[in-house]
């Protein structure tokens, strides 16, 4: 199991209940997997494609304060 794939677990284990996604490389198999993990049932979230990793930590955020679980995986220099 590299990083990205344990990040992802990990996400999963946590239950996280909203999963703002922003494909980028390196992380994009972390968005990858929980994507697969929605469809299969073995996480009961809701996966949020985004079109930013800006957008995708407004969702988060967002989603937070509605008091929700949230998680998000960003690899640009958007975020120090």
């Amino acid at each position: 199991m590299d990083g990205n794939a344990a990040a992802a677990e990990a996400f999963r284990l946590a239950r996280v209940q909203v999963v703002a996604a922003y494909p980028i490389t390196p992380q994009s198999p972390i968005a990858e997997d929980l994507a697969k993990f929605v469809v299969k049932g073995t996480l009961d979230a809701k996966y949020i494609r985004v079109e930013s990793e800006h957008t995708a930590m407004s969702c988060c955020i967002g989603a937070a304060l509605a008091g929700t679980r949230v998680c998000t995986a960003t690899a640009s220099v958007g975020w120090p």
